[in-house]
């Protein structure tokens, strides 16, 4: 059988599911590739993560497509025989590092602009050990959503600093699940950037983060800290957790809820928003999207200081 795969997210990040595919595909002695254009294939598989993303325009000859990822619907899964294989990292030969996850599933239920509990369940549960996805690489990256709310969490941290490999947590750690121990562990491996989030500004997280950031041997441009903004928040309020951040020690980085629905790419407004959207709604949005430019541009932000500053001037 010839495969053919379609990464529709493009390559600039390794699409796992596809290299599950294609591990199980050549285990049984198929031929995988990428479509090519004009090509002719007896499967096609094609995979998104990012529901905005857009298939691309590609000719080719198949009487078989499947289509699969969160881009599509949260409810298409893997088969097992398939979702267990080793990826095959010899599809993204530009990258370096191994890629999986430990667990699946988040707890954190109240935050419904997150798909993971409605994707893999509302409850963190291990669904592999480390040598199902690690090959010895120097770099280990998970996309585990919430290691910190499994109850296997201390065997798995354990398996991490065995491998003495560079760690990065891609789904970020649960500052509010941390306890000594698991921090210790943490402090066992290397990890190079620390990647944590303060989404809602009714839950006060300065006791934990004032606790955590003595204990963390990172510089503060490599601790960063998610900030949810347009979603449940004030403008007063996004600004009150950034500042605090910054002042003690973290990076804040702000996130913007739904920006792919305000604007393109390129930062332009999309041309349906005046019909989605009333004044009110797109004066805070462009206020975020400006927020955004100001806090997530480490030079700027270091230089200045208060975001009324950059604004000033900057409101078209």
């Amino acid at each position: 059988m010839k495969v053919g795969l379609i990464d529709v997210d493009s390559h600039g990040f390794p699409n796992l599911p596809l290299m599950k595919i294609s591990a199980f595909h050549k285990s049984q002695g198929d031929t995988v590739e990428f479509v090519s254009d004009g090509g002719t294939y007896d499967r096609v598989y094609i995979s998104k993560v990012f529901t905005e993303s857009r298939e691309p325009n590609i000719n080719f000859h198949c009487d078989e497509v499947r289509r699969g990822g969160s881009g599509y619907d949260l409810k298409n899964r893997l088969p097992d025989e398939i979702e267990h294989q080793c990826p095959d990292y010899s599809l993204y030969p530009q990258f370096d590092f191994a890629l999986g996850f430990l667990t699946r599933g988040c707890p954190r239920c109240n935050h419904t602009f997150c798909i993971t509990p409605e994707k893999d369940g509302a409850k963190s549960k291990k669904v592999a050990d480390l040598s199902e996805f690690w090959t010895s690489q120097k770099k280990i990256v998970l996309l585990d959503q919430n290691i910190l709310a499994c109850k296997d969490r201390i065997d798995l941290l354990q398996q991490l600093v065995d491998s003495k490999a560079k760690v990065e947590f891609n789904g970020g750690i649960d500052v509010r699940l941390l306890d000594q121990k698991c921090l210790n562990l943490l402090n066992s491996m290397k990890i190079p950037n620390h990647y944590f989030a303060w989404d809602d500004p009714r839950e006060d997280l300065r006791d934990v983060f004032t606790w955590l950031r003595p204990q963390l041997k990172q510089r503060d441009n490599d601790l960063t800290v998610y900030v949810l903004v347009n979603y449940w928040s004030t403008i007063e309020e996004d600004l009150k957790r950034i500042y605090w951040l910054r002042d003690n020690g973290f990076s804040p980085y702000v996130m913007i809820y739904d920006k792919q629905k305000f604007v393109d790419q390129a930062g332009n407004w999309l041309p349906d928003v005046w019909q989605k959207y009333d004044l009110d709604e797109l004066i805070h949005f462009k206020i975020c999207h400006q927020m955004q430019r100001w806090c997530n541009n480490r030079f700027v932000f270091n230089k200045v200081k208060r975001f009324e500053e950059y604004f000033v001037g900057r409101k078209g």
